[in-house]
């Protein structure tokens, strides 16, 4: 399915602050989540497929359409998925924040149970650095990471927690 937003933005984009900790980020990650539910409501059932699996792929492949651009360290954002998906269609991609929000919205509007992975591959600092989604098919995880270039693909880490 092309990229596309039945609901137009209605607010600007939020500078999560200037020295934000991963808390400040998670905070308004899941608000945002919820704010994009109305959108997601509409788009989910255009992604759902004859099984689970199935579904999971498309909605990783839909999200994985947003071109992926890091935000410097100083002006790390949260928007809803209609913001990201307008962004997208404008040019302005997203990173795993944003990738995350529109997965997990997805997902919800799905009633696909999910969790939020926060990750740091550093050995010598367990501060996050990534985020993304994760949810399980019979027991088994399925990683949704659109940073990553496959589906069901998962970074190495040295450090993880689940939200």
């Amino acid at each position: 399915m092309k990229l596309y937003t039945p609901i137009k933005p209605l607010y600007n984009t939020i500078k999560i602050s200037n020295n934000q900790s991963v808390k400040d980020i998670v905070v308004l990650i899941k608000r945002a989540i919820k704010e994009s539910k109305p959108s997601a409501d509409l788009l989910a059932p255009q992604l759902r497929a004859g099984t689970k699996l199935q579904t999971l792929k498309n909605v990783y492949n839909f999200v994985k359409q947003i071109p992926y651009t890091k935000e410097p360290g100083n002006n790390q954002t949260a928007r809803t998925l209609p913001r990201i998906i307008q962004g997208a269609i404008n040019g302005v991609g997203g990173d795993c924040k944003h990738y995350t929000i529109a997965i997990a919205s997805l997902l919800d509007s799905l009633n696909i149970p999910y969790k939020l992975r926060l990750i740091s591959q550093n050995f010598f600092d367990a501060e996050p650095t990534h985020i993304y989604v994760i949810t399980k098919i019979n027991g088994n995880e399925v990683i949704m990471d659109c940073v990553m270039d496959n589906f069901n693909t998962e970074a190495s880490y040295k450090y993880k927690y689940d939200i």
